[in-house]
C-alpha cells in the first residue's frame, strides 16, 4: 500500500519546523484518516473508564515517553486521554519540557510564561479537553499554510498534542467558547458542560503525540467541524454549569477561561510568509534556469561552429554537441517528469514517484557517464594540443579546447561542492 498522503505531508511539515527529532517515536505514528481509520471502527473507547475520543481526521506523530514514569505510574491502563490545542511553536516548547507548563513558570530559556492576552487574568492552570472536536476550535489550534515541497499543493494544518492526564488532578467544567448560546452541540460523544479539564498539577499531564489536522486547502472533510469554526464565537464566556462526573474527578466553580499552557510565540502571519517564501523560490529558480539554458544552448552552438576544428581529437565537438542537445532536452523530460507524478499518478504516490525517479537515475548516469567519457577525449590532449596551425594533426580551435576544458571542471567542482555540502549537513544531524 503506498504511504498515507497525510503521514507524508505532516512530516514535511514537523520538518519545516525544526521538530526536535530526538523525541519523535515513528514505530507508534498513527494516521486516523477515513483511509487509515476507516468508518466502521469504533468512534470512542472506554480508557481508565472514561471516553476517549478517537481523533477522526487527525494525524499523530508519536512522542518519545519516559517509559520507566509511564510504568510506575500506569500511565497507559489508568490516566485519561486529552488534547490540548496549540501553536506549532508552543507545541514544541512542550515537548522540550516534557509537559504542559502554567503561566508564571519560567522555560529552560529563561523566559517567563504569561497568561495570553485576551484571556482571563489569575487562572494559573493547564487546560485541556477529552474532546479532540473542542480542542480542533479555531481559538485554540491554530491553522497554518503549508505548500508540500513534494507535489507543491497548499494544505491547510492544525495542532493538537494528544496526552494522557492523571484523573484525581482534573478539575471539570463546561464550554466557554458561548456554544450553547448559539445552540451548538461541540462534540457527539462529551457534553459541552464536561468540555474543560483544568489542572495545577504539573507532572499530571504527559504529552505522547503531536497531532497535526491535514487538509488539501479545497477540501472540507468534516463538515460538522467546519459549522463549528464558522459558527461558534471565539469570546470569552466566563461561566459554566457543574455537572455530575465519575468519581476521580473533581468539579471547579470559578470562573475560567482556556489559556496558554506553554512558552508563548507569536504566530506568523502565515499567508505573508508563504508569499515571501515562494518569491524567493521563483528567483531561485528563475536563475537556475537561466544558467541551465545558457550553458547546454552555449555548449551547442559551439559544438556545432567548430565540429571541423580539432583534428587532435575529432570527438571533443561531438561531445559537446551531444552534451548541449541533451542538457536543452532535459526541460521537456523533467515536464513529462512533473505530468506524470503530479496528474497522471495522482492518486497514487508510488507510482509516480518510481517513474520520475526512474528518468531522473537515467538523466544522472548518462550526464555521469558522458562526463566521464568527455574527460577522456579532452584532458589527454592538454598537453600536446598547439592553436595556431590548423593543418597540423595536433591542432584544435582554442575556444573549443578551452571551453570543453573549463566545462568539465565546472561540473567536476560543483560535484564536489555538492558532495561536501551533503557531507557537512549529515554530519549536522548526526551531531544535532
Amino acid at each position: 500500500m503506498a504511504e498515507c498522503e497525510h503521514l507524508r505531508v505532516g512530516g514535511e511539515f514537523l520538518k519545516s519546523v525544526s521538530w526536535p527529532s530526538a523525541f519523535r517515536q515513528k514505530a507508534h505514528d498513527r494516521c486516523y484518516c477515513n483511509r487509515c481509520y476507516s468508518s466502521n471502527l469504533a468512534d470512542t473507547l472506554t480508557v481508565a473508564g472514561y471516553t476517549y475520543v478517537i481523533p477522526r481526521g487527525w494525524t499523530r506523530f508519536a512522542v518519545s515517553v519516559d517509559e520507566s514514569f509511564f510504568n510506575h505510574h500506569k500511565v497507559w491502563d489508568t490516566w485519561l486521554n486529552c488534547y490540548h490545542g496549540t501553536t506549532i511553536e508552543n507545541a514544541i516548547s512542550c515537548v522540550e519540557h516534557r509537559t504542559l507548563l502554567l503561566p508564571n513558570d519560567t522555560t529552560m530559556h529563561g523566559k517567563k510564561l504569561e497568561i495570553r492576552k485576551g484571556h482571563i487574568p489569575g487562572e494559573h492552570f493547564a487546560f485541556t479537553t477529552p474532546s479532540i472536536n473542542y480542542a480542533a476550535l479555531d481559538y485554540y489550534a491554530h491553522k497554518y499554510d503549508f505548500r508540500s515541497p513534494y507535489n507543491l499543493q497548499l494544505y491547510s494544518i492544525k495542532v493538537a498534542l494528544q496526552c494522557k492526564q492523571k484523573p484525581d488532578s482534573i478539575i471539570v467544567q463546561g464550554e466557554t467558547v458561548k456554544a450553547d448560546q448559539q445552540g451548538i452541540r461541540i462534540c457527539s460523544f462529551i457534553p459541552n458542560n464536561a468540555l474543560e479539564w483544568k489542572t495545577k498539577h504539573r507532572s499530571s499531564v504527559m504529552i505522547y503525540g503531536v497531532l497535526l489536522e491535514i487538509k488539501r486547502c479545497y477540501e472540507n472533510d468534516d463538515p460538522s467541524n467546519s459549522l463549528q469554526y464558522q459558527q461558534i464565537s471565539n469570546t470569552q464566556s466566563t461561566t459554566y454549569v457543574p455537572i455530575a462526573i465519575p468519581e476521580k474527578l473533581s468539579v471547579g466553580t470559578s470562573k475560567v477561561e482556556n489559556i496558554s499552557n506553554s512558552e508563548p510565540a507569536s504566530l506568523p502571519i502565515v499567508n505573508e510568509v508563504v508569499q515571501k517564501s515562494m518569491s524567493k523560490k521563483k528567483i531561485a529558480l528563475f536563475i537556475m534556469l537561466a544558467i541551465a539554458t545558457f550553458l547546454p544552448l552555449t555548449t551547442l552552438i559551439i559544438g556545432q561552429i567548430y565540429k571541423n576544428d580539432c583534428p587532435i581529437q575529432p570527438w571533443i565537438p561531438r561531445w559537446m554537441t551531444v552534451f548541449g542537445a541533451v542538457g536543452l532536452s532535459t526541460f521537456p523530460l523533467i515536464f513529462i517528469i512533473m505530468f506524470i507524478t503530479f496528474k497522471r499518478c495522482s492518486d497514487d504516490i508510488t507510482i509516480g514517484s518510481s517513474i520520475s525517479g526512474c528518468i531522473t537515475c537515467l538523466l544522472v548516469f548518462f550526464f555521469l557517464a558522458w562526463l566521464i567519457t568527455g574527460s577522456v577525449w579532452v584532458f589527454p590532449a592538454r598537453s600536446k594540443v598547439q592553436y595556431d596551425q590548423p593543418n597540423e594533426a595536433h591542432y584544435c580551435r582554442e575556444n573549443l579546447y578551452k571551453f570543453a576544458f573549463g566545462l568539465l571542471l565546472v561540473q567536476y567542482s560543483l560535484i564536489g561542492l555538492l558532495i561536501c555540502c551533503s557531507g557537512i549537513v549529515a554530519v549536522c544531524s548526526m551531531l544535532f
